[in-house]
């Protein structure tokens, strides 16, 4: 038989053992707790992180766009009298009836074309080509200064509203020199059945004093500038009434600043523009020396457009 003393050490070694036992198993519990819990944390960052990465690029793609409002715009046309109102003065009346004509002659050639998307990009540049009889007039759109504007006119070319069509008016005067297209019945008064809101230039060098009755100052539309034309009135409140018409300065002009800038001529551009400009003008029923259509026709037979940058 075991002595005490064995008994006593045999009970000592088996409480040892088992305490080692419940270290071991408590470690063991610990390092499992721990691991879980790492992964948890990790899991959590984890998906903070993607969440915030991704809040960061939709802000970021949504900073890229911006709502555009197209409106639809009944025929000018339809505002025409079937003939000369009586109380226009007999020594006005051939004039009238010379302007008349002219607008019921271009009414039949009018088009429409579909409204660009409301959600347009506000940055980044597109090419667009107006091959025109006289020469290819490349142009560089930039989104940024008015993305609405220069959404319409990549549309319009899209839809080949501007496949020949006529550029229909060239003024000559010291303080304005453009060239205007855009109006399939080249009489100033088409469109493509829809305006676009108004975009106006806030950067533009100031030109003189201000306009007495409407309170704006002049602006220089710097030469090789692409603007939106439209017919606004300031005094009645008629805004947002652009769509295709658009002019190309041809020198250095004096104008308010209540027209949308979409783009730049190229230099090869300007060169076909000089050339017209020393074509020379045929006065219109207005009567205007430096105000008709271009003496030699200037027809865009083709316009394209090439989406260019984005980023």
């Amino acid at each position: 038989m075991s002595s005490n003393e064995e008994r006593r050490e045999a009970a000592k070694r088996k409480l040892e053992e088992r305490l080692e036992r419940e270290r071991q198993e408590k470690r063991r519990r610990k390092i499992i707790i721990a691991s879980v819990s790492t992964v948890v944390v990790v899991a959590i960052v984890a998906t903070a992180t993607t969440l915030i990465v991704k809040k960061v690029l939709d802000d970021r793609e949504a900073a890229r766009w911006t709502a555009c409002s197209y409106v639809d715009q009944p025929s000018r046309f339809d505002e025409l009298p079937e003939e000369v109102p009586a109380e226009v003065p007999a020594e006005q009346r051939a004039q009238a009836q010379a302007y008349l004509d002219e607008m019921r002659a271009g009414e039949a050639k009018q088009r429409t074309a579909p409204k660009p998307d409301e959600k347009q990009l506000k940055e980044g540049t597109a090419n667009l080509l107006l091959d025109t009889n006289q020469g290819e007039i490349p142009i560089t759109l930039e989104r940024s200064g008015a993305p609405c504007n220069t959404a319409a006119v990549i549309s319009l070319a899209e839809n080949d509203f501007y496949n020949d069509t006529p550029c229909h008016r060239l003024t000559s005067s010291e303080s304005l020199q453009v060239l205007q297209c855009g109006d399939p019945t080249g009489t100033g008064a088409g469109g493509p059945g829809w305006s676009s809101p108004d975009e106006l230039p806030t950067d533009l060098a100031p030109a003189g004093e201000p306009d007495p009755m409407s309170g704006a100052a002049p602006v220089t539309y710097p030469r090789g500038t692409v603007a939106i034309a439209n017919s606004n009135n300031p005094q009645s409140g008629q805004t947002d009434t652009g769509a295709s018409q658009f002019f190309l300065v041809i020198q250095d002009s004096q104008l308010a600043p209540n027209y949308s800038v979409v783009g730049q001529v190229d230099p090869a551009g300007l060169t076909v523009l000089d050339k017209i400009a020393e074509n020379g003008l045929t006065p219109g029923p207005n009567g205007s020396a430096e105000d008709g259509k271009p003496t030699q026709p200037v027809e865009i037979t083709s316009a394209t457009v090439d989406s260019g940058n984005q980023d």
